[in-house]
């Protein structure tokens, strides 16, 4: 069986009923949460932002396309329900277009409108996707993103690669945003690009190639150029040095380190001891006994000290990757730190985590967007959402709900499933933005906060919809 849905994409252009009503689908329950949750989920990350937009003071210690995204949701509206309501549309728009392409309006005996109705309600009431659709952290947008990068590279296996200019910028453009949303999103695209770029040349479509590669890198360009325009203050977080002094601290108290290599790692991590401060699957403490100007200055001789240990004992070094980053392989959530949501059932979580940002670094609060507080919060509703959010994670639903690694098994099956029906490997190719994002996360700081692989759950839905799609191509048209 192949992909044979040239009739689909023509029907693409021709909004209907059916489409109406998968978009009002999560517009509707997740503006409940918004109404509930108004006006919406900051973090401490947030309130980062909204200080360097209302004193118009930039630095890219989150991406300052993010930030330049909020201003912009901010200028029109002065409120973060401005920046929800943007993630809302978003989801809502990629969905309705997922679910259009993976069914035929026209084949009246089909049940796949309907089961997409079901799922579509079914993840909307999933509580992560809920509270992360209000939620304003960078990774919530870049997840959007890579899901829909994922369905574009299915469309142009689809088409065996006869893609055309318009479909080229589409793909370049989502690119370029995820390349700039996150920290590791750069590393993502430029392999990724390569890989889609390579399957254009191999399907004869040279020009299309060179052109994705092309525009990709030029709307990454014209993104980072903001920086200059805004006049961005160069103060990012040192990702390799995170994981370089963590693994340091791994390697220090479980591994036969000489005497010499010993002494360099103590002035590094000279502010207290290393042992009290180590935690397998969090860098925080260890950040904080850091000498983060002796490590600037030494940068080439740690980088080593790590990469010579890794090389002396790779066993243990697979063990630390693997005891480091069990969020993205362990279905279980035991003793690795980490949740999946940003809430409280003690207090006003927003009020005192925007007190806490303001009192640690000494800023005057700027009115009107940043003075937040939960506005119902203590009304039966919002303890509704909180305590069914908090209560998730206490339990088994926490695996089943919520699990980065769960769903990325889940997509691996069906993808193979899938496979079989279209009998090509080439659909394993649209996994491949997804897949890299999980590497490196892997590889990089071994922080457990669900929402660096919250794309997992997506993808896996995307997959569901195109699954199912397909089967019910099968059944009316057995022929294929």
């Amino acid at each position: 069986m192949e992909f044979k849905w040239d009739r689909l994409v023509s029907q693409i252009k021709t909004l209907n009923y059916n489409d109406l009503k998968i978009f009002l689908i999560p517009v509707i329950v997740f503006s409940i949460y918004l109404g509930v949750l108004n006006p919406g989920i900051a973090t401490i990350d947030t309130f980062n932002q909204l200080h360097q937009i209302a004193s118009g003071h930039f630095t890219n210690w989150h991406p300052f396309f993010h930030t330049f995204i909020e201003m912009l949701c901010l200028r029109i509206y002065p409120s973060t329900l401005s920046v929800c309501i943007l993630q809302i549309l978003v989801f809502s728009l990629m969905w309705t277009a997922i679910c259009k392409y993976n069914r035929d309006d026209n084949a009246k005996s089909s049940k796949t409108f309907k089961i997409q109705v079901i799922f579509t309600a079914i993840i909307c009431l999933i509580p992560m996707n809920g509270l992360y659709s209000v939620t304003l952290w960078k990774d919530v947008l870049f997840s959007y993103f890579i899901m829909f990068l994922c369905f574009l590279a299915m469309v142009m296996i689809d088409k065996k690669g006869d893609v055309d200019y318009k479909f080229i910028i589409l793909i370049s453009l989502i690119m370029a945003f995820i390349a700039e949303l996150r920290g590791n999103g750069m590393y993502v695209i430029i392999i990724t690009v390569v890989i889609y770029s390579a399957y254009l040349f191999w399907k004869r479509n040279t020009k299309m190639g060179a052109l994705l590669l092309i525009l990709t890198m030029t709307f990454i360009l014209l993104i980072s150029s903001l920086n200059i325009a805004y006049d961005v203050e160069d103060n990012e977080k040192d990702a390799a040095m995170t994981k370089v002094v963590h693994m340091l601290a791994d390697y220090y108290l479980n591994m036969d380190i000489e005497d010499a290599d010993k002494n360099k790692i103590k002035e590094v991590l000279n502010k207290g001891e290393i042992k009290d401060h180590y935690m397998p699957t969090g860098t925080d403490p260890i950040l904080g006994i850091t000498n983060i100007k002796h490590y600037e200055n030494n940068k080439e001789t740690y980088i080593g000290l790590a990469l010579k240990y890794s090389l002396k004992d790779p066993l243990h070094c697979l063990q630390y990757l693997f005891g480091s980053s069990p969020m993205v392989w362990n279905i279980i959530r035991d003793h690795w730190i980490g949740r999946p949501y940003y809430m409280s059932g003690e207090q006003d979580r927003l009020q005192s985590d925007f007190n806490a940002y303001y009192d640690k670094h000494k800023y005057t609060p700027t009115t009107p967007f940043e003075n937040l507080s939960y506005a119902n919060w203590g009304t039966p509703s919002f303890d509704f959402l909180n305590n069914m959010a908090l209560g998730i994670e206490g339990c088994i639903l926490d695996t089943i709900l919520n699990n980065p690694a769960l769903y990325m098994y889940l997509s691996i099956i069906l993808l193979i499933l899938i496979q079989i029906m279209v009998k090509s490997k080439e659909i394993y190719l649209m996994y491949v933005p997804n897949l890299l994002n999980i590497v490196m996360i892997f590889l990089s700081t071994p922080i457990q906060d669900y929402r660096y692989l919250y794309a997992n759950l997506l993808v896996c839905y995307l997959l569901f919809i195109i699954y199912i799609g397909m089967r019910q191509r099968f059944r009316d048209n057995p022929a294929d």
